[in-house]
């Protein structure tokens, strides 16, 4: 039949392809596990990534009545609202899902074709019964059927029922083309319906895995050939690995779980076959009952075979209490006994070449029963029998038996993990120098038999030796015969022989008188006799014993399992850090993993190969960061007692230092202290740091980066933990002054514990030999960044979470807390506290002084405030925040764009008739006070509307320009050289673009260019954009919004009143919710959104309504402006700062207010 794996072999390349993609489909489901939506899990909406989506999840319940669910979610107001931000959120989210459901029924389909294919004799020479007589072939075979029931056993764990019902049905609703593209979808839907159980909560159904099993079945008569195939043979030829009777479950443990998976297959046997349920526990499971399912995934066969009554009945021969507690005496003894032979093989100095080759048998012998033993113990101690767990994991010694701690398994592990490393590097370098240093040997024991021919023909000078034809030609016979040796594996046996022949010959020629009296030739004989003995050494270094090792070693099993010795190790690494080198030899041991998956997909030469490699090497590499973070976690712990020394026992040494003074200085207990704890963070990082790099699968672990990477995840735990433990306010306080006293209590107190986390960092570097204050900033700037990010999912419609943040990373994960009100993260409430304190309708903002101020004159939020900011969570900080107030400038700006189109629409014809009878607005209208008093009470019910949005888009402009100028201050003063760059940069960039526009012949940067994009981002990074200049949205047209303004300017400038102290537009009474210059800057802000000939007409406007005022009140001459109407005065002082905050010009103002009359108002108020 020919090698089943050739290339040209139609049955072997199909069946192999199946099989290496069933690896690659379970790699993508172990991958997507992790990244389940939350809003798919939850049940109720809950918070996170679940909040607002829950009534958009529908079970297969949807497909009874779909219209009548459409019809609910489009009769919604708030559904409606949310529905494109789930599906440009989760479209491609869900189509990875679907493709995965769809791609088990594609294995299943192709694997029953090729299953009908080989019994209808499509394969020529091939049937199931010869297909299951070649290795290669019942191997693939096996693992077939074995990878398809574990895609459902694995998708049922990680995957629950109405998980998959929610996802397919949403991809089902959101994917454009998924109503008529997807093909499969009733057999998706038969295959990822709801079993109504998850496993692991609650008692299981019966018949719960053979309804699953069922749901889209496998031939039965290839099912029971594979298990019968699996009860009589030895599939994977291990008994060279494992020769021990004893050690038969271990060695069988591989097709002890393709059989308990392909069992479901065949649930009549689990259920009433008494026999062969015997037959598979005496021979599988004689001495266990905790098996790994697949990579790792560990199965309780007394669990999982309860409700199957011959199951049970075999099980029960093996599982009582004496039965037990013989196996854990037996382990016991096993684990003791391995932890002598490993003591004495991990001696310094002993694993030398020789020993390892003249002791090879003995050696393996330890790896496999070091291997035996571990195995059993860390798996049974998962046992759910609570009986039996306390025979196993017993350590009160109450019932005398011998008591197995976590920490001698651990030390069994990690000196047996020691050992194979040791023994592997040493035959991996003598198979390296095999060829070479047999030539050399075979040259020199020839060149000797050689040297010898010619020392008995007696021509050789200074010999006195007679000549011996006989001894002459015997050892130039001899040098021919050793230069015959041949190093071929396929003559290995033969050239054995050769050579024990050849010393037994050098051994029986010393008999001869003239050899035995001469001791130069005895010497020679002996140091060739020693060559000849190392070429015997050299033949028996095979591949072979590397492959024992391998198998034997395979550790795979207990990828879920040892999650639970972390905590162990973490212990020996505290008591020794100088431990950590041991651990290297875990972690390769722990690569095994990647044998399982990989194989078949590197033999298949599947694209597959890198992306399933990376995923498994990455689960590698972080579960080496998991063990290994034990390291950072203790340096902190030291660091924080190094800060409290520095700041708080030992005296800043002065420039000068009197002689008197020298003792008061000196501090030698404090300092002793802080030596002591330096040198304990050294020890710490010297242990990890003697580690040598190690490839795990694909990625290279740099001991060096994973200290660095464990350093910037226990910082970033650190102060992220702060940041939302101390950045926490009351909501319940409305009086701003309290609310800016415990405001600054918190920002004084996080600014302390910063600083401290910034000196420890900055004070270890130079010990741990990293950039400790890069270090700190850069992950300062992640932290604010992310928590940006997230907290600005509120405004965008296509949300951002953990797995597309390119702030979170799994390495240094960023922790996400309990949202807290109406905010996420410290962020939002920085925010929603700053708000708080500068509430327009309690403080008055005061352009003079740069701050907000209750009417008594008390500072509320200035630029000390906006300092303990940056100090409390930096310039990255600060500029999160005034990417938080943008957001909710144009969610408020969007707001009454929305408002304006819906509620002030119906008023389109009177703001139409009040325009055309305004117009032209160089003239005054007819009866000017009765047309506004007429007009404003018309409009009455939308003033409060644009009051409100007004005061909040002025509030937050306002909050922008001190943070712009904060960041811009510190811009100057730690990066001047920079900032000046940048500004001349952006001017240079400003000109070339307005040049273009006169002159569109010259360049300008195109739309795919990111330079503009990029620039702008360094803009408002250094505090060089103003806010008050920016466009924060396109928006068509808005007809009669410049009238709307003038009457809102109409209504509102009578409770207004100038107050020379504040030097603004401040409230005339307490009960208004108003002021001056949130509402100027606010309507200023909205008008910028706008053609500029918007802020002209408003302008002419106002103007206008003070001309006609004025003329219609006092005439036209006599006029006094201290008998000027209040409504004048502040509609002149109103257009005034409108003017200034537009950047307008005051030519552009006098065309439409007098200029004397804005001059002498503006100089009465001052």
């Amino acid at each position: 039949m020919g090698d089943l794996l050739a290339q040209d072999n139609l049955c072997g390349g199909t069946l192999l392809r199946i099989v290496s993609r069933g690896s690659s489909i379970i790699a993508e489901m172990l991958r997507l596990k992790d990244n389940v939506p939350e809003c798919f899990r939850e049940e109720g909406g809950g918070e996170g990534e679940g909040k607002g989506f829950a009534g958009l999840m529908f079970d297969f319940t949807y497909w009874k009545s779909p219209e009548d669910h459409e019809t609910k979610v489009n009769e919604s107001d708030a559904l409606s609202s949310v529905e494109d931000a789930f599906q440009q959120t989760f479209t491609q989210t869900l189509d990875r899902f679907y493709t995965l459901f769809s791609s088990i029924v594609k294995y299943h389909e192709d694997l029953t074709k090729f299953l009908q294919d080989l019994d209808e004799g499509y394969f020529i020479q091939y049937t199931l019964d010869n297909l299951l007589q070649d290795t290669t072939g019942k191997q693939l075979l096996c693992e077939s059927l074995y990878l398809y029931g574990s895609m459902l056993l694995l998708m049922e764990r990680h995957l629950h029922g109405r998980v998959r019902e929610k996802i397919i049905v949403a991809h089902y609703r959101y994917t454009p083309s998924a109503s008529g593209a997807l093909d499969d979808i009733d057999k998706v839907c038969k295959l990822c319906r709801s079993t109504n159980y998850i496993p692991g909560q609650g008692e299981k159904p019966r018949k719960y895995e053979e309804k699953l099993f069922k749901r889209l079945p496998l031939p039965k008569y290839t099912v029971k050939a594979v298990i019968g195939r699996l009860l009589s043979d030895d599939v994977y030829l291990r008994a060279k690995a494992f020769p021990d009777p004893e050690h038969r479950s271990t060695r069988l443990q591989n097709q002890a779980s393709q059989l308990y998976v392909i069992l479901y297959f065949a649930p009549d046997m689990l259920k009433s076959d008494d026999r062969g349920m015997r037959e598979v526990v005496d021979r599988y499971f004689n001495d266990n009952w905790i098996i790994s399912m697949y990579m790792g995934t560990v199965v309780d066969l007394s669990v999982e075979w309860a409700n199957y009554e011959s199951a049970v009945k075999a099980l029960n021969n093996t599982l009582t209490a004496k039965n037990v507690r013989i196996f854990h005496v037996e382990n016991a003894k096993l684990l003791s006994s391995c932890m002598s032979d490993l003591k004495n093989y991990l001696t310094d100095g002993l694993l030398t070449d020789q020993f390892v080759l003249d002791n090879t048998d003995d050696i393996l012998n330890c790896v496999r029963r070091c291997n035996v033993a571990i195995r059993w113990r860390i798996m049974h101690r998962k046992t759910n029998d609570k009986k039996l767990k306390e025979i196993i994991c017993d350590t009160s010694n109450k019932s005398n038996n011998p008591v197995v701690l976590d920490t001698h398994v651990v030390t069994v592990l990690l000196n047996a993990s020691q050992l194979e490393m040791k023994v592997k590097e040493i035959f991996r370098r003598l198979l390296e120098a095999k060829t070479e240093k047999w030539d050399t040997c075979k040259e020199q024991a020839r060149g000797r038999m050689q040297e010898l021919s010619e020392y008995f023909t007696g021509e050789k000078a200074l010999t006195r030796v007679e000549r011996d034809e006989g001894l002459m030609t015997w050892f130039s016979g001899m040098a021919n015969e050793i230069n015959s040796l041949s190093i071929e594996d396929s003559q290995a046996t033969v050239t054995g022989r050769k050579i024990q022949h050849c010393v037994q010959a050098l051994e029986d020629v010393e008999q001869f008188d003239v050899i035995d009296t001469n001791l130069s030739i005895k010497a020679f004989l002996k140091d060739t006799r020693d060559l000849l003995y190392q070429m015997v050494r050299a033949v028996n270094i095979k591949t072979s014993v590397l492959n024992v090792i391998e198998i034997c070693a395979d550790f795979s099993y207990a990828w879920e399992v040892m999650l639970d010795y972390v905590p162990v190790l973490h212990d020996r690494v505290k008591a020794d850090p100088s431990t950590v080198v041991l651990l290297r030899a875990l972690f390769l041991k722990l690569a095994s993993i990647l044998d399982i998956p990989i194989i078949r997909i590197m033999q298949c030469e599947s694209p597959d190969a890198l992306s399933v490699a990376e995923y498994y090497s990455n689960e590698l590499v972080a579960f080496v960061r998991k063990v290994m973070e034990i390291i950072p976690i203790s340096v902190f712990k030291i660091l924080t007692n190094i800060v409290v020394i520095k700041e708080r026992h030992l005296k800043p040494l002065p420039v000068r230092l009197e002689v008197d003074l020298t003792k008061d200085y000196a501090q030698g207990n404090e300092r002793y202290e802080l030596a002591k704890l330096t040198h304990q963070v050294s020890i710490f990082t010297e242990g990890i740091l003697a580690m040598e790099k190690t490839l795990l699968g694909v990625i290279q672990v740099d001991p060096r980066a994973i200290l660095e990477d464990g350093l910037r995840s226990e910082l970033v735990r650190q102060m992220a933990t702060a940041m939302d433990s101390v950045l926490r306010w009351p909501t319940d306080v409305t009086n701003p002054a309290a609310s800016q006293a415990a405001v600054v209590k918190s920002l004084t107190a996080l600014g302390n514990r910063v600083n401290g986390y910034r000196l420890a960092i900055e004070y270890i570097q130079d010990y741990c030999d990293l950039a400790g204050l890069k270090m700190w900033q850069a992950e300062l700037a992640r932290i604010t960044s992310y928590n940006t990010e997230q907290e600005s999912n509120r405004y965008l419609q296509k949300k951002i979470y953990d797995g597309q943040s390119r702030f979170q990373s799994r390495a240094i994960p960023i922790p996400r807390f309990s949202p807290i009100d109406s905010a996420n993260n410290f962020m939002g409430r920085t925010v929603t506290a700053l708000l708080r304190m500068t509430d327009a309708s309690t403080t008055i903002y005061s352009p003079e002084c740069g701050g907000w101020y209750l009417a008594s004159g008390q500072e509320v939020c200035g630029i000390s405030t906006i300092s303990m900011l940056r100090k409390s969570i930096g310039i990255p900080g600060l500029t999160g925040l005034y990417k938080l107030l943008s957001f909710r400038i144009v969610n408020e700006l969007q707001t009454f764009q929305k408002f304006f189109t819906t509620t002030v629409r119906p008023y389109a014809i009177l703001l139409e008739q009040v325009r055309d009878t305004l117009y032209p607005t160089f003239q005054n209208p007819l009866e000017p006070a009765r047309l506004y008093t007429a007009a404003t009470k018309k409009t009455e019910k939308l003033m409060l509307p644009i009051l409100t949005c007004l005061r909040r888009v002025g509030q937050c402009q306002l909050l922008l320009k001190m943070i712009s100028a904060e960041i811009h201050f510190r811009s100057k003063l730690d990066a001047n050289l920079m900032h000046s760059a940048l500004a001349n940069l952006s001017d240079s960039l400003v000109n070339d673009v307005r040049a273009h526009y006169r002159d569109p012949s010259k360049p300008i940067p195109k739309e795919a260019n990111p330079l503009l994009p990029s620039v702008t981002t360094l803009l408002t990074a250094s505090g060089l954009e103003d806010p008050l200049s920016k466009v924060y949205m396109t928006t068509d047209p808005l007809e009669g919004l410049p009238v709307l303004f003038l009457l809102f300017t109409c209504s509102y400038v009578s409770k207004f009143q100038y107050d020379l102290n504040f030097g603004t537009l401040v409230r005339s009474k307490a009960s208004y919710p108003l002021d001056g210059w949130p509402v100027v800057v606010g309507m200023s802000t909205l008008l910028k959104q706008f053609h500029p000939s918007y802020s002209s007409e408003v302008l002419a406007y106002i103007g206008q309504f003070v001309r006609s005022t004025v003329q219609g009140m006092l005439g036209l001459d006599g006029v006094k402006v201290a008998s000027l109407p209040k409504e004048v005065v502040n509609a002149v002082v109103f257009a005034n700062l409108l003017s200034e905050v537009g950047k307008i010009g005051k030519a552009k103002l006098f065309e439409y207010v007098p200029q004397y009359l804005v001059e002498t108002v503006c100089k009465v108020g001052q």
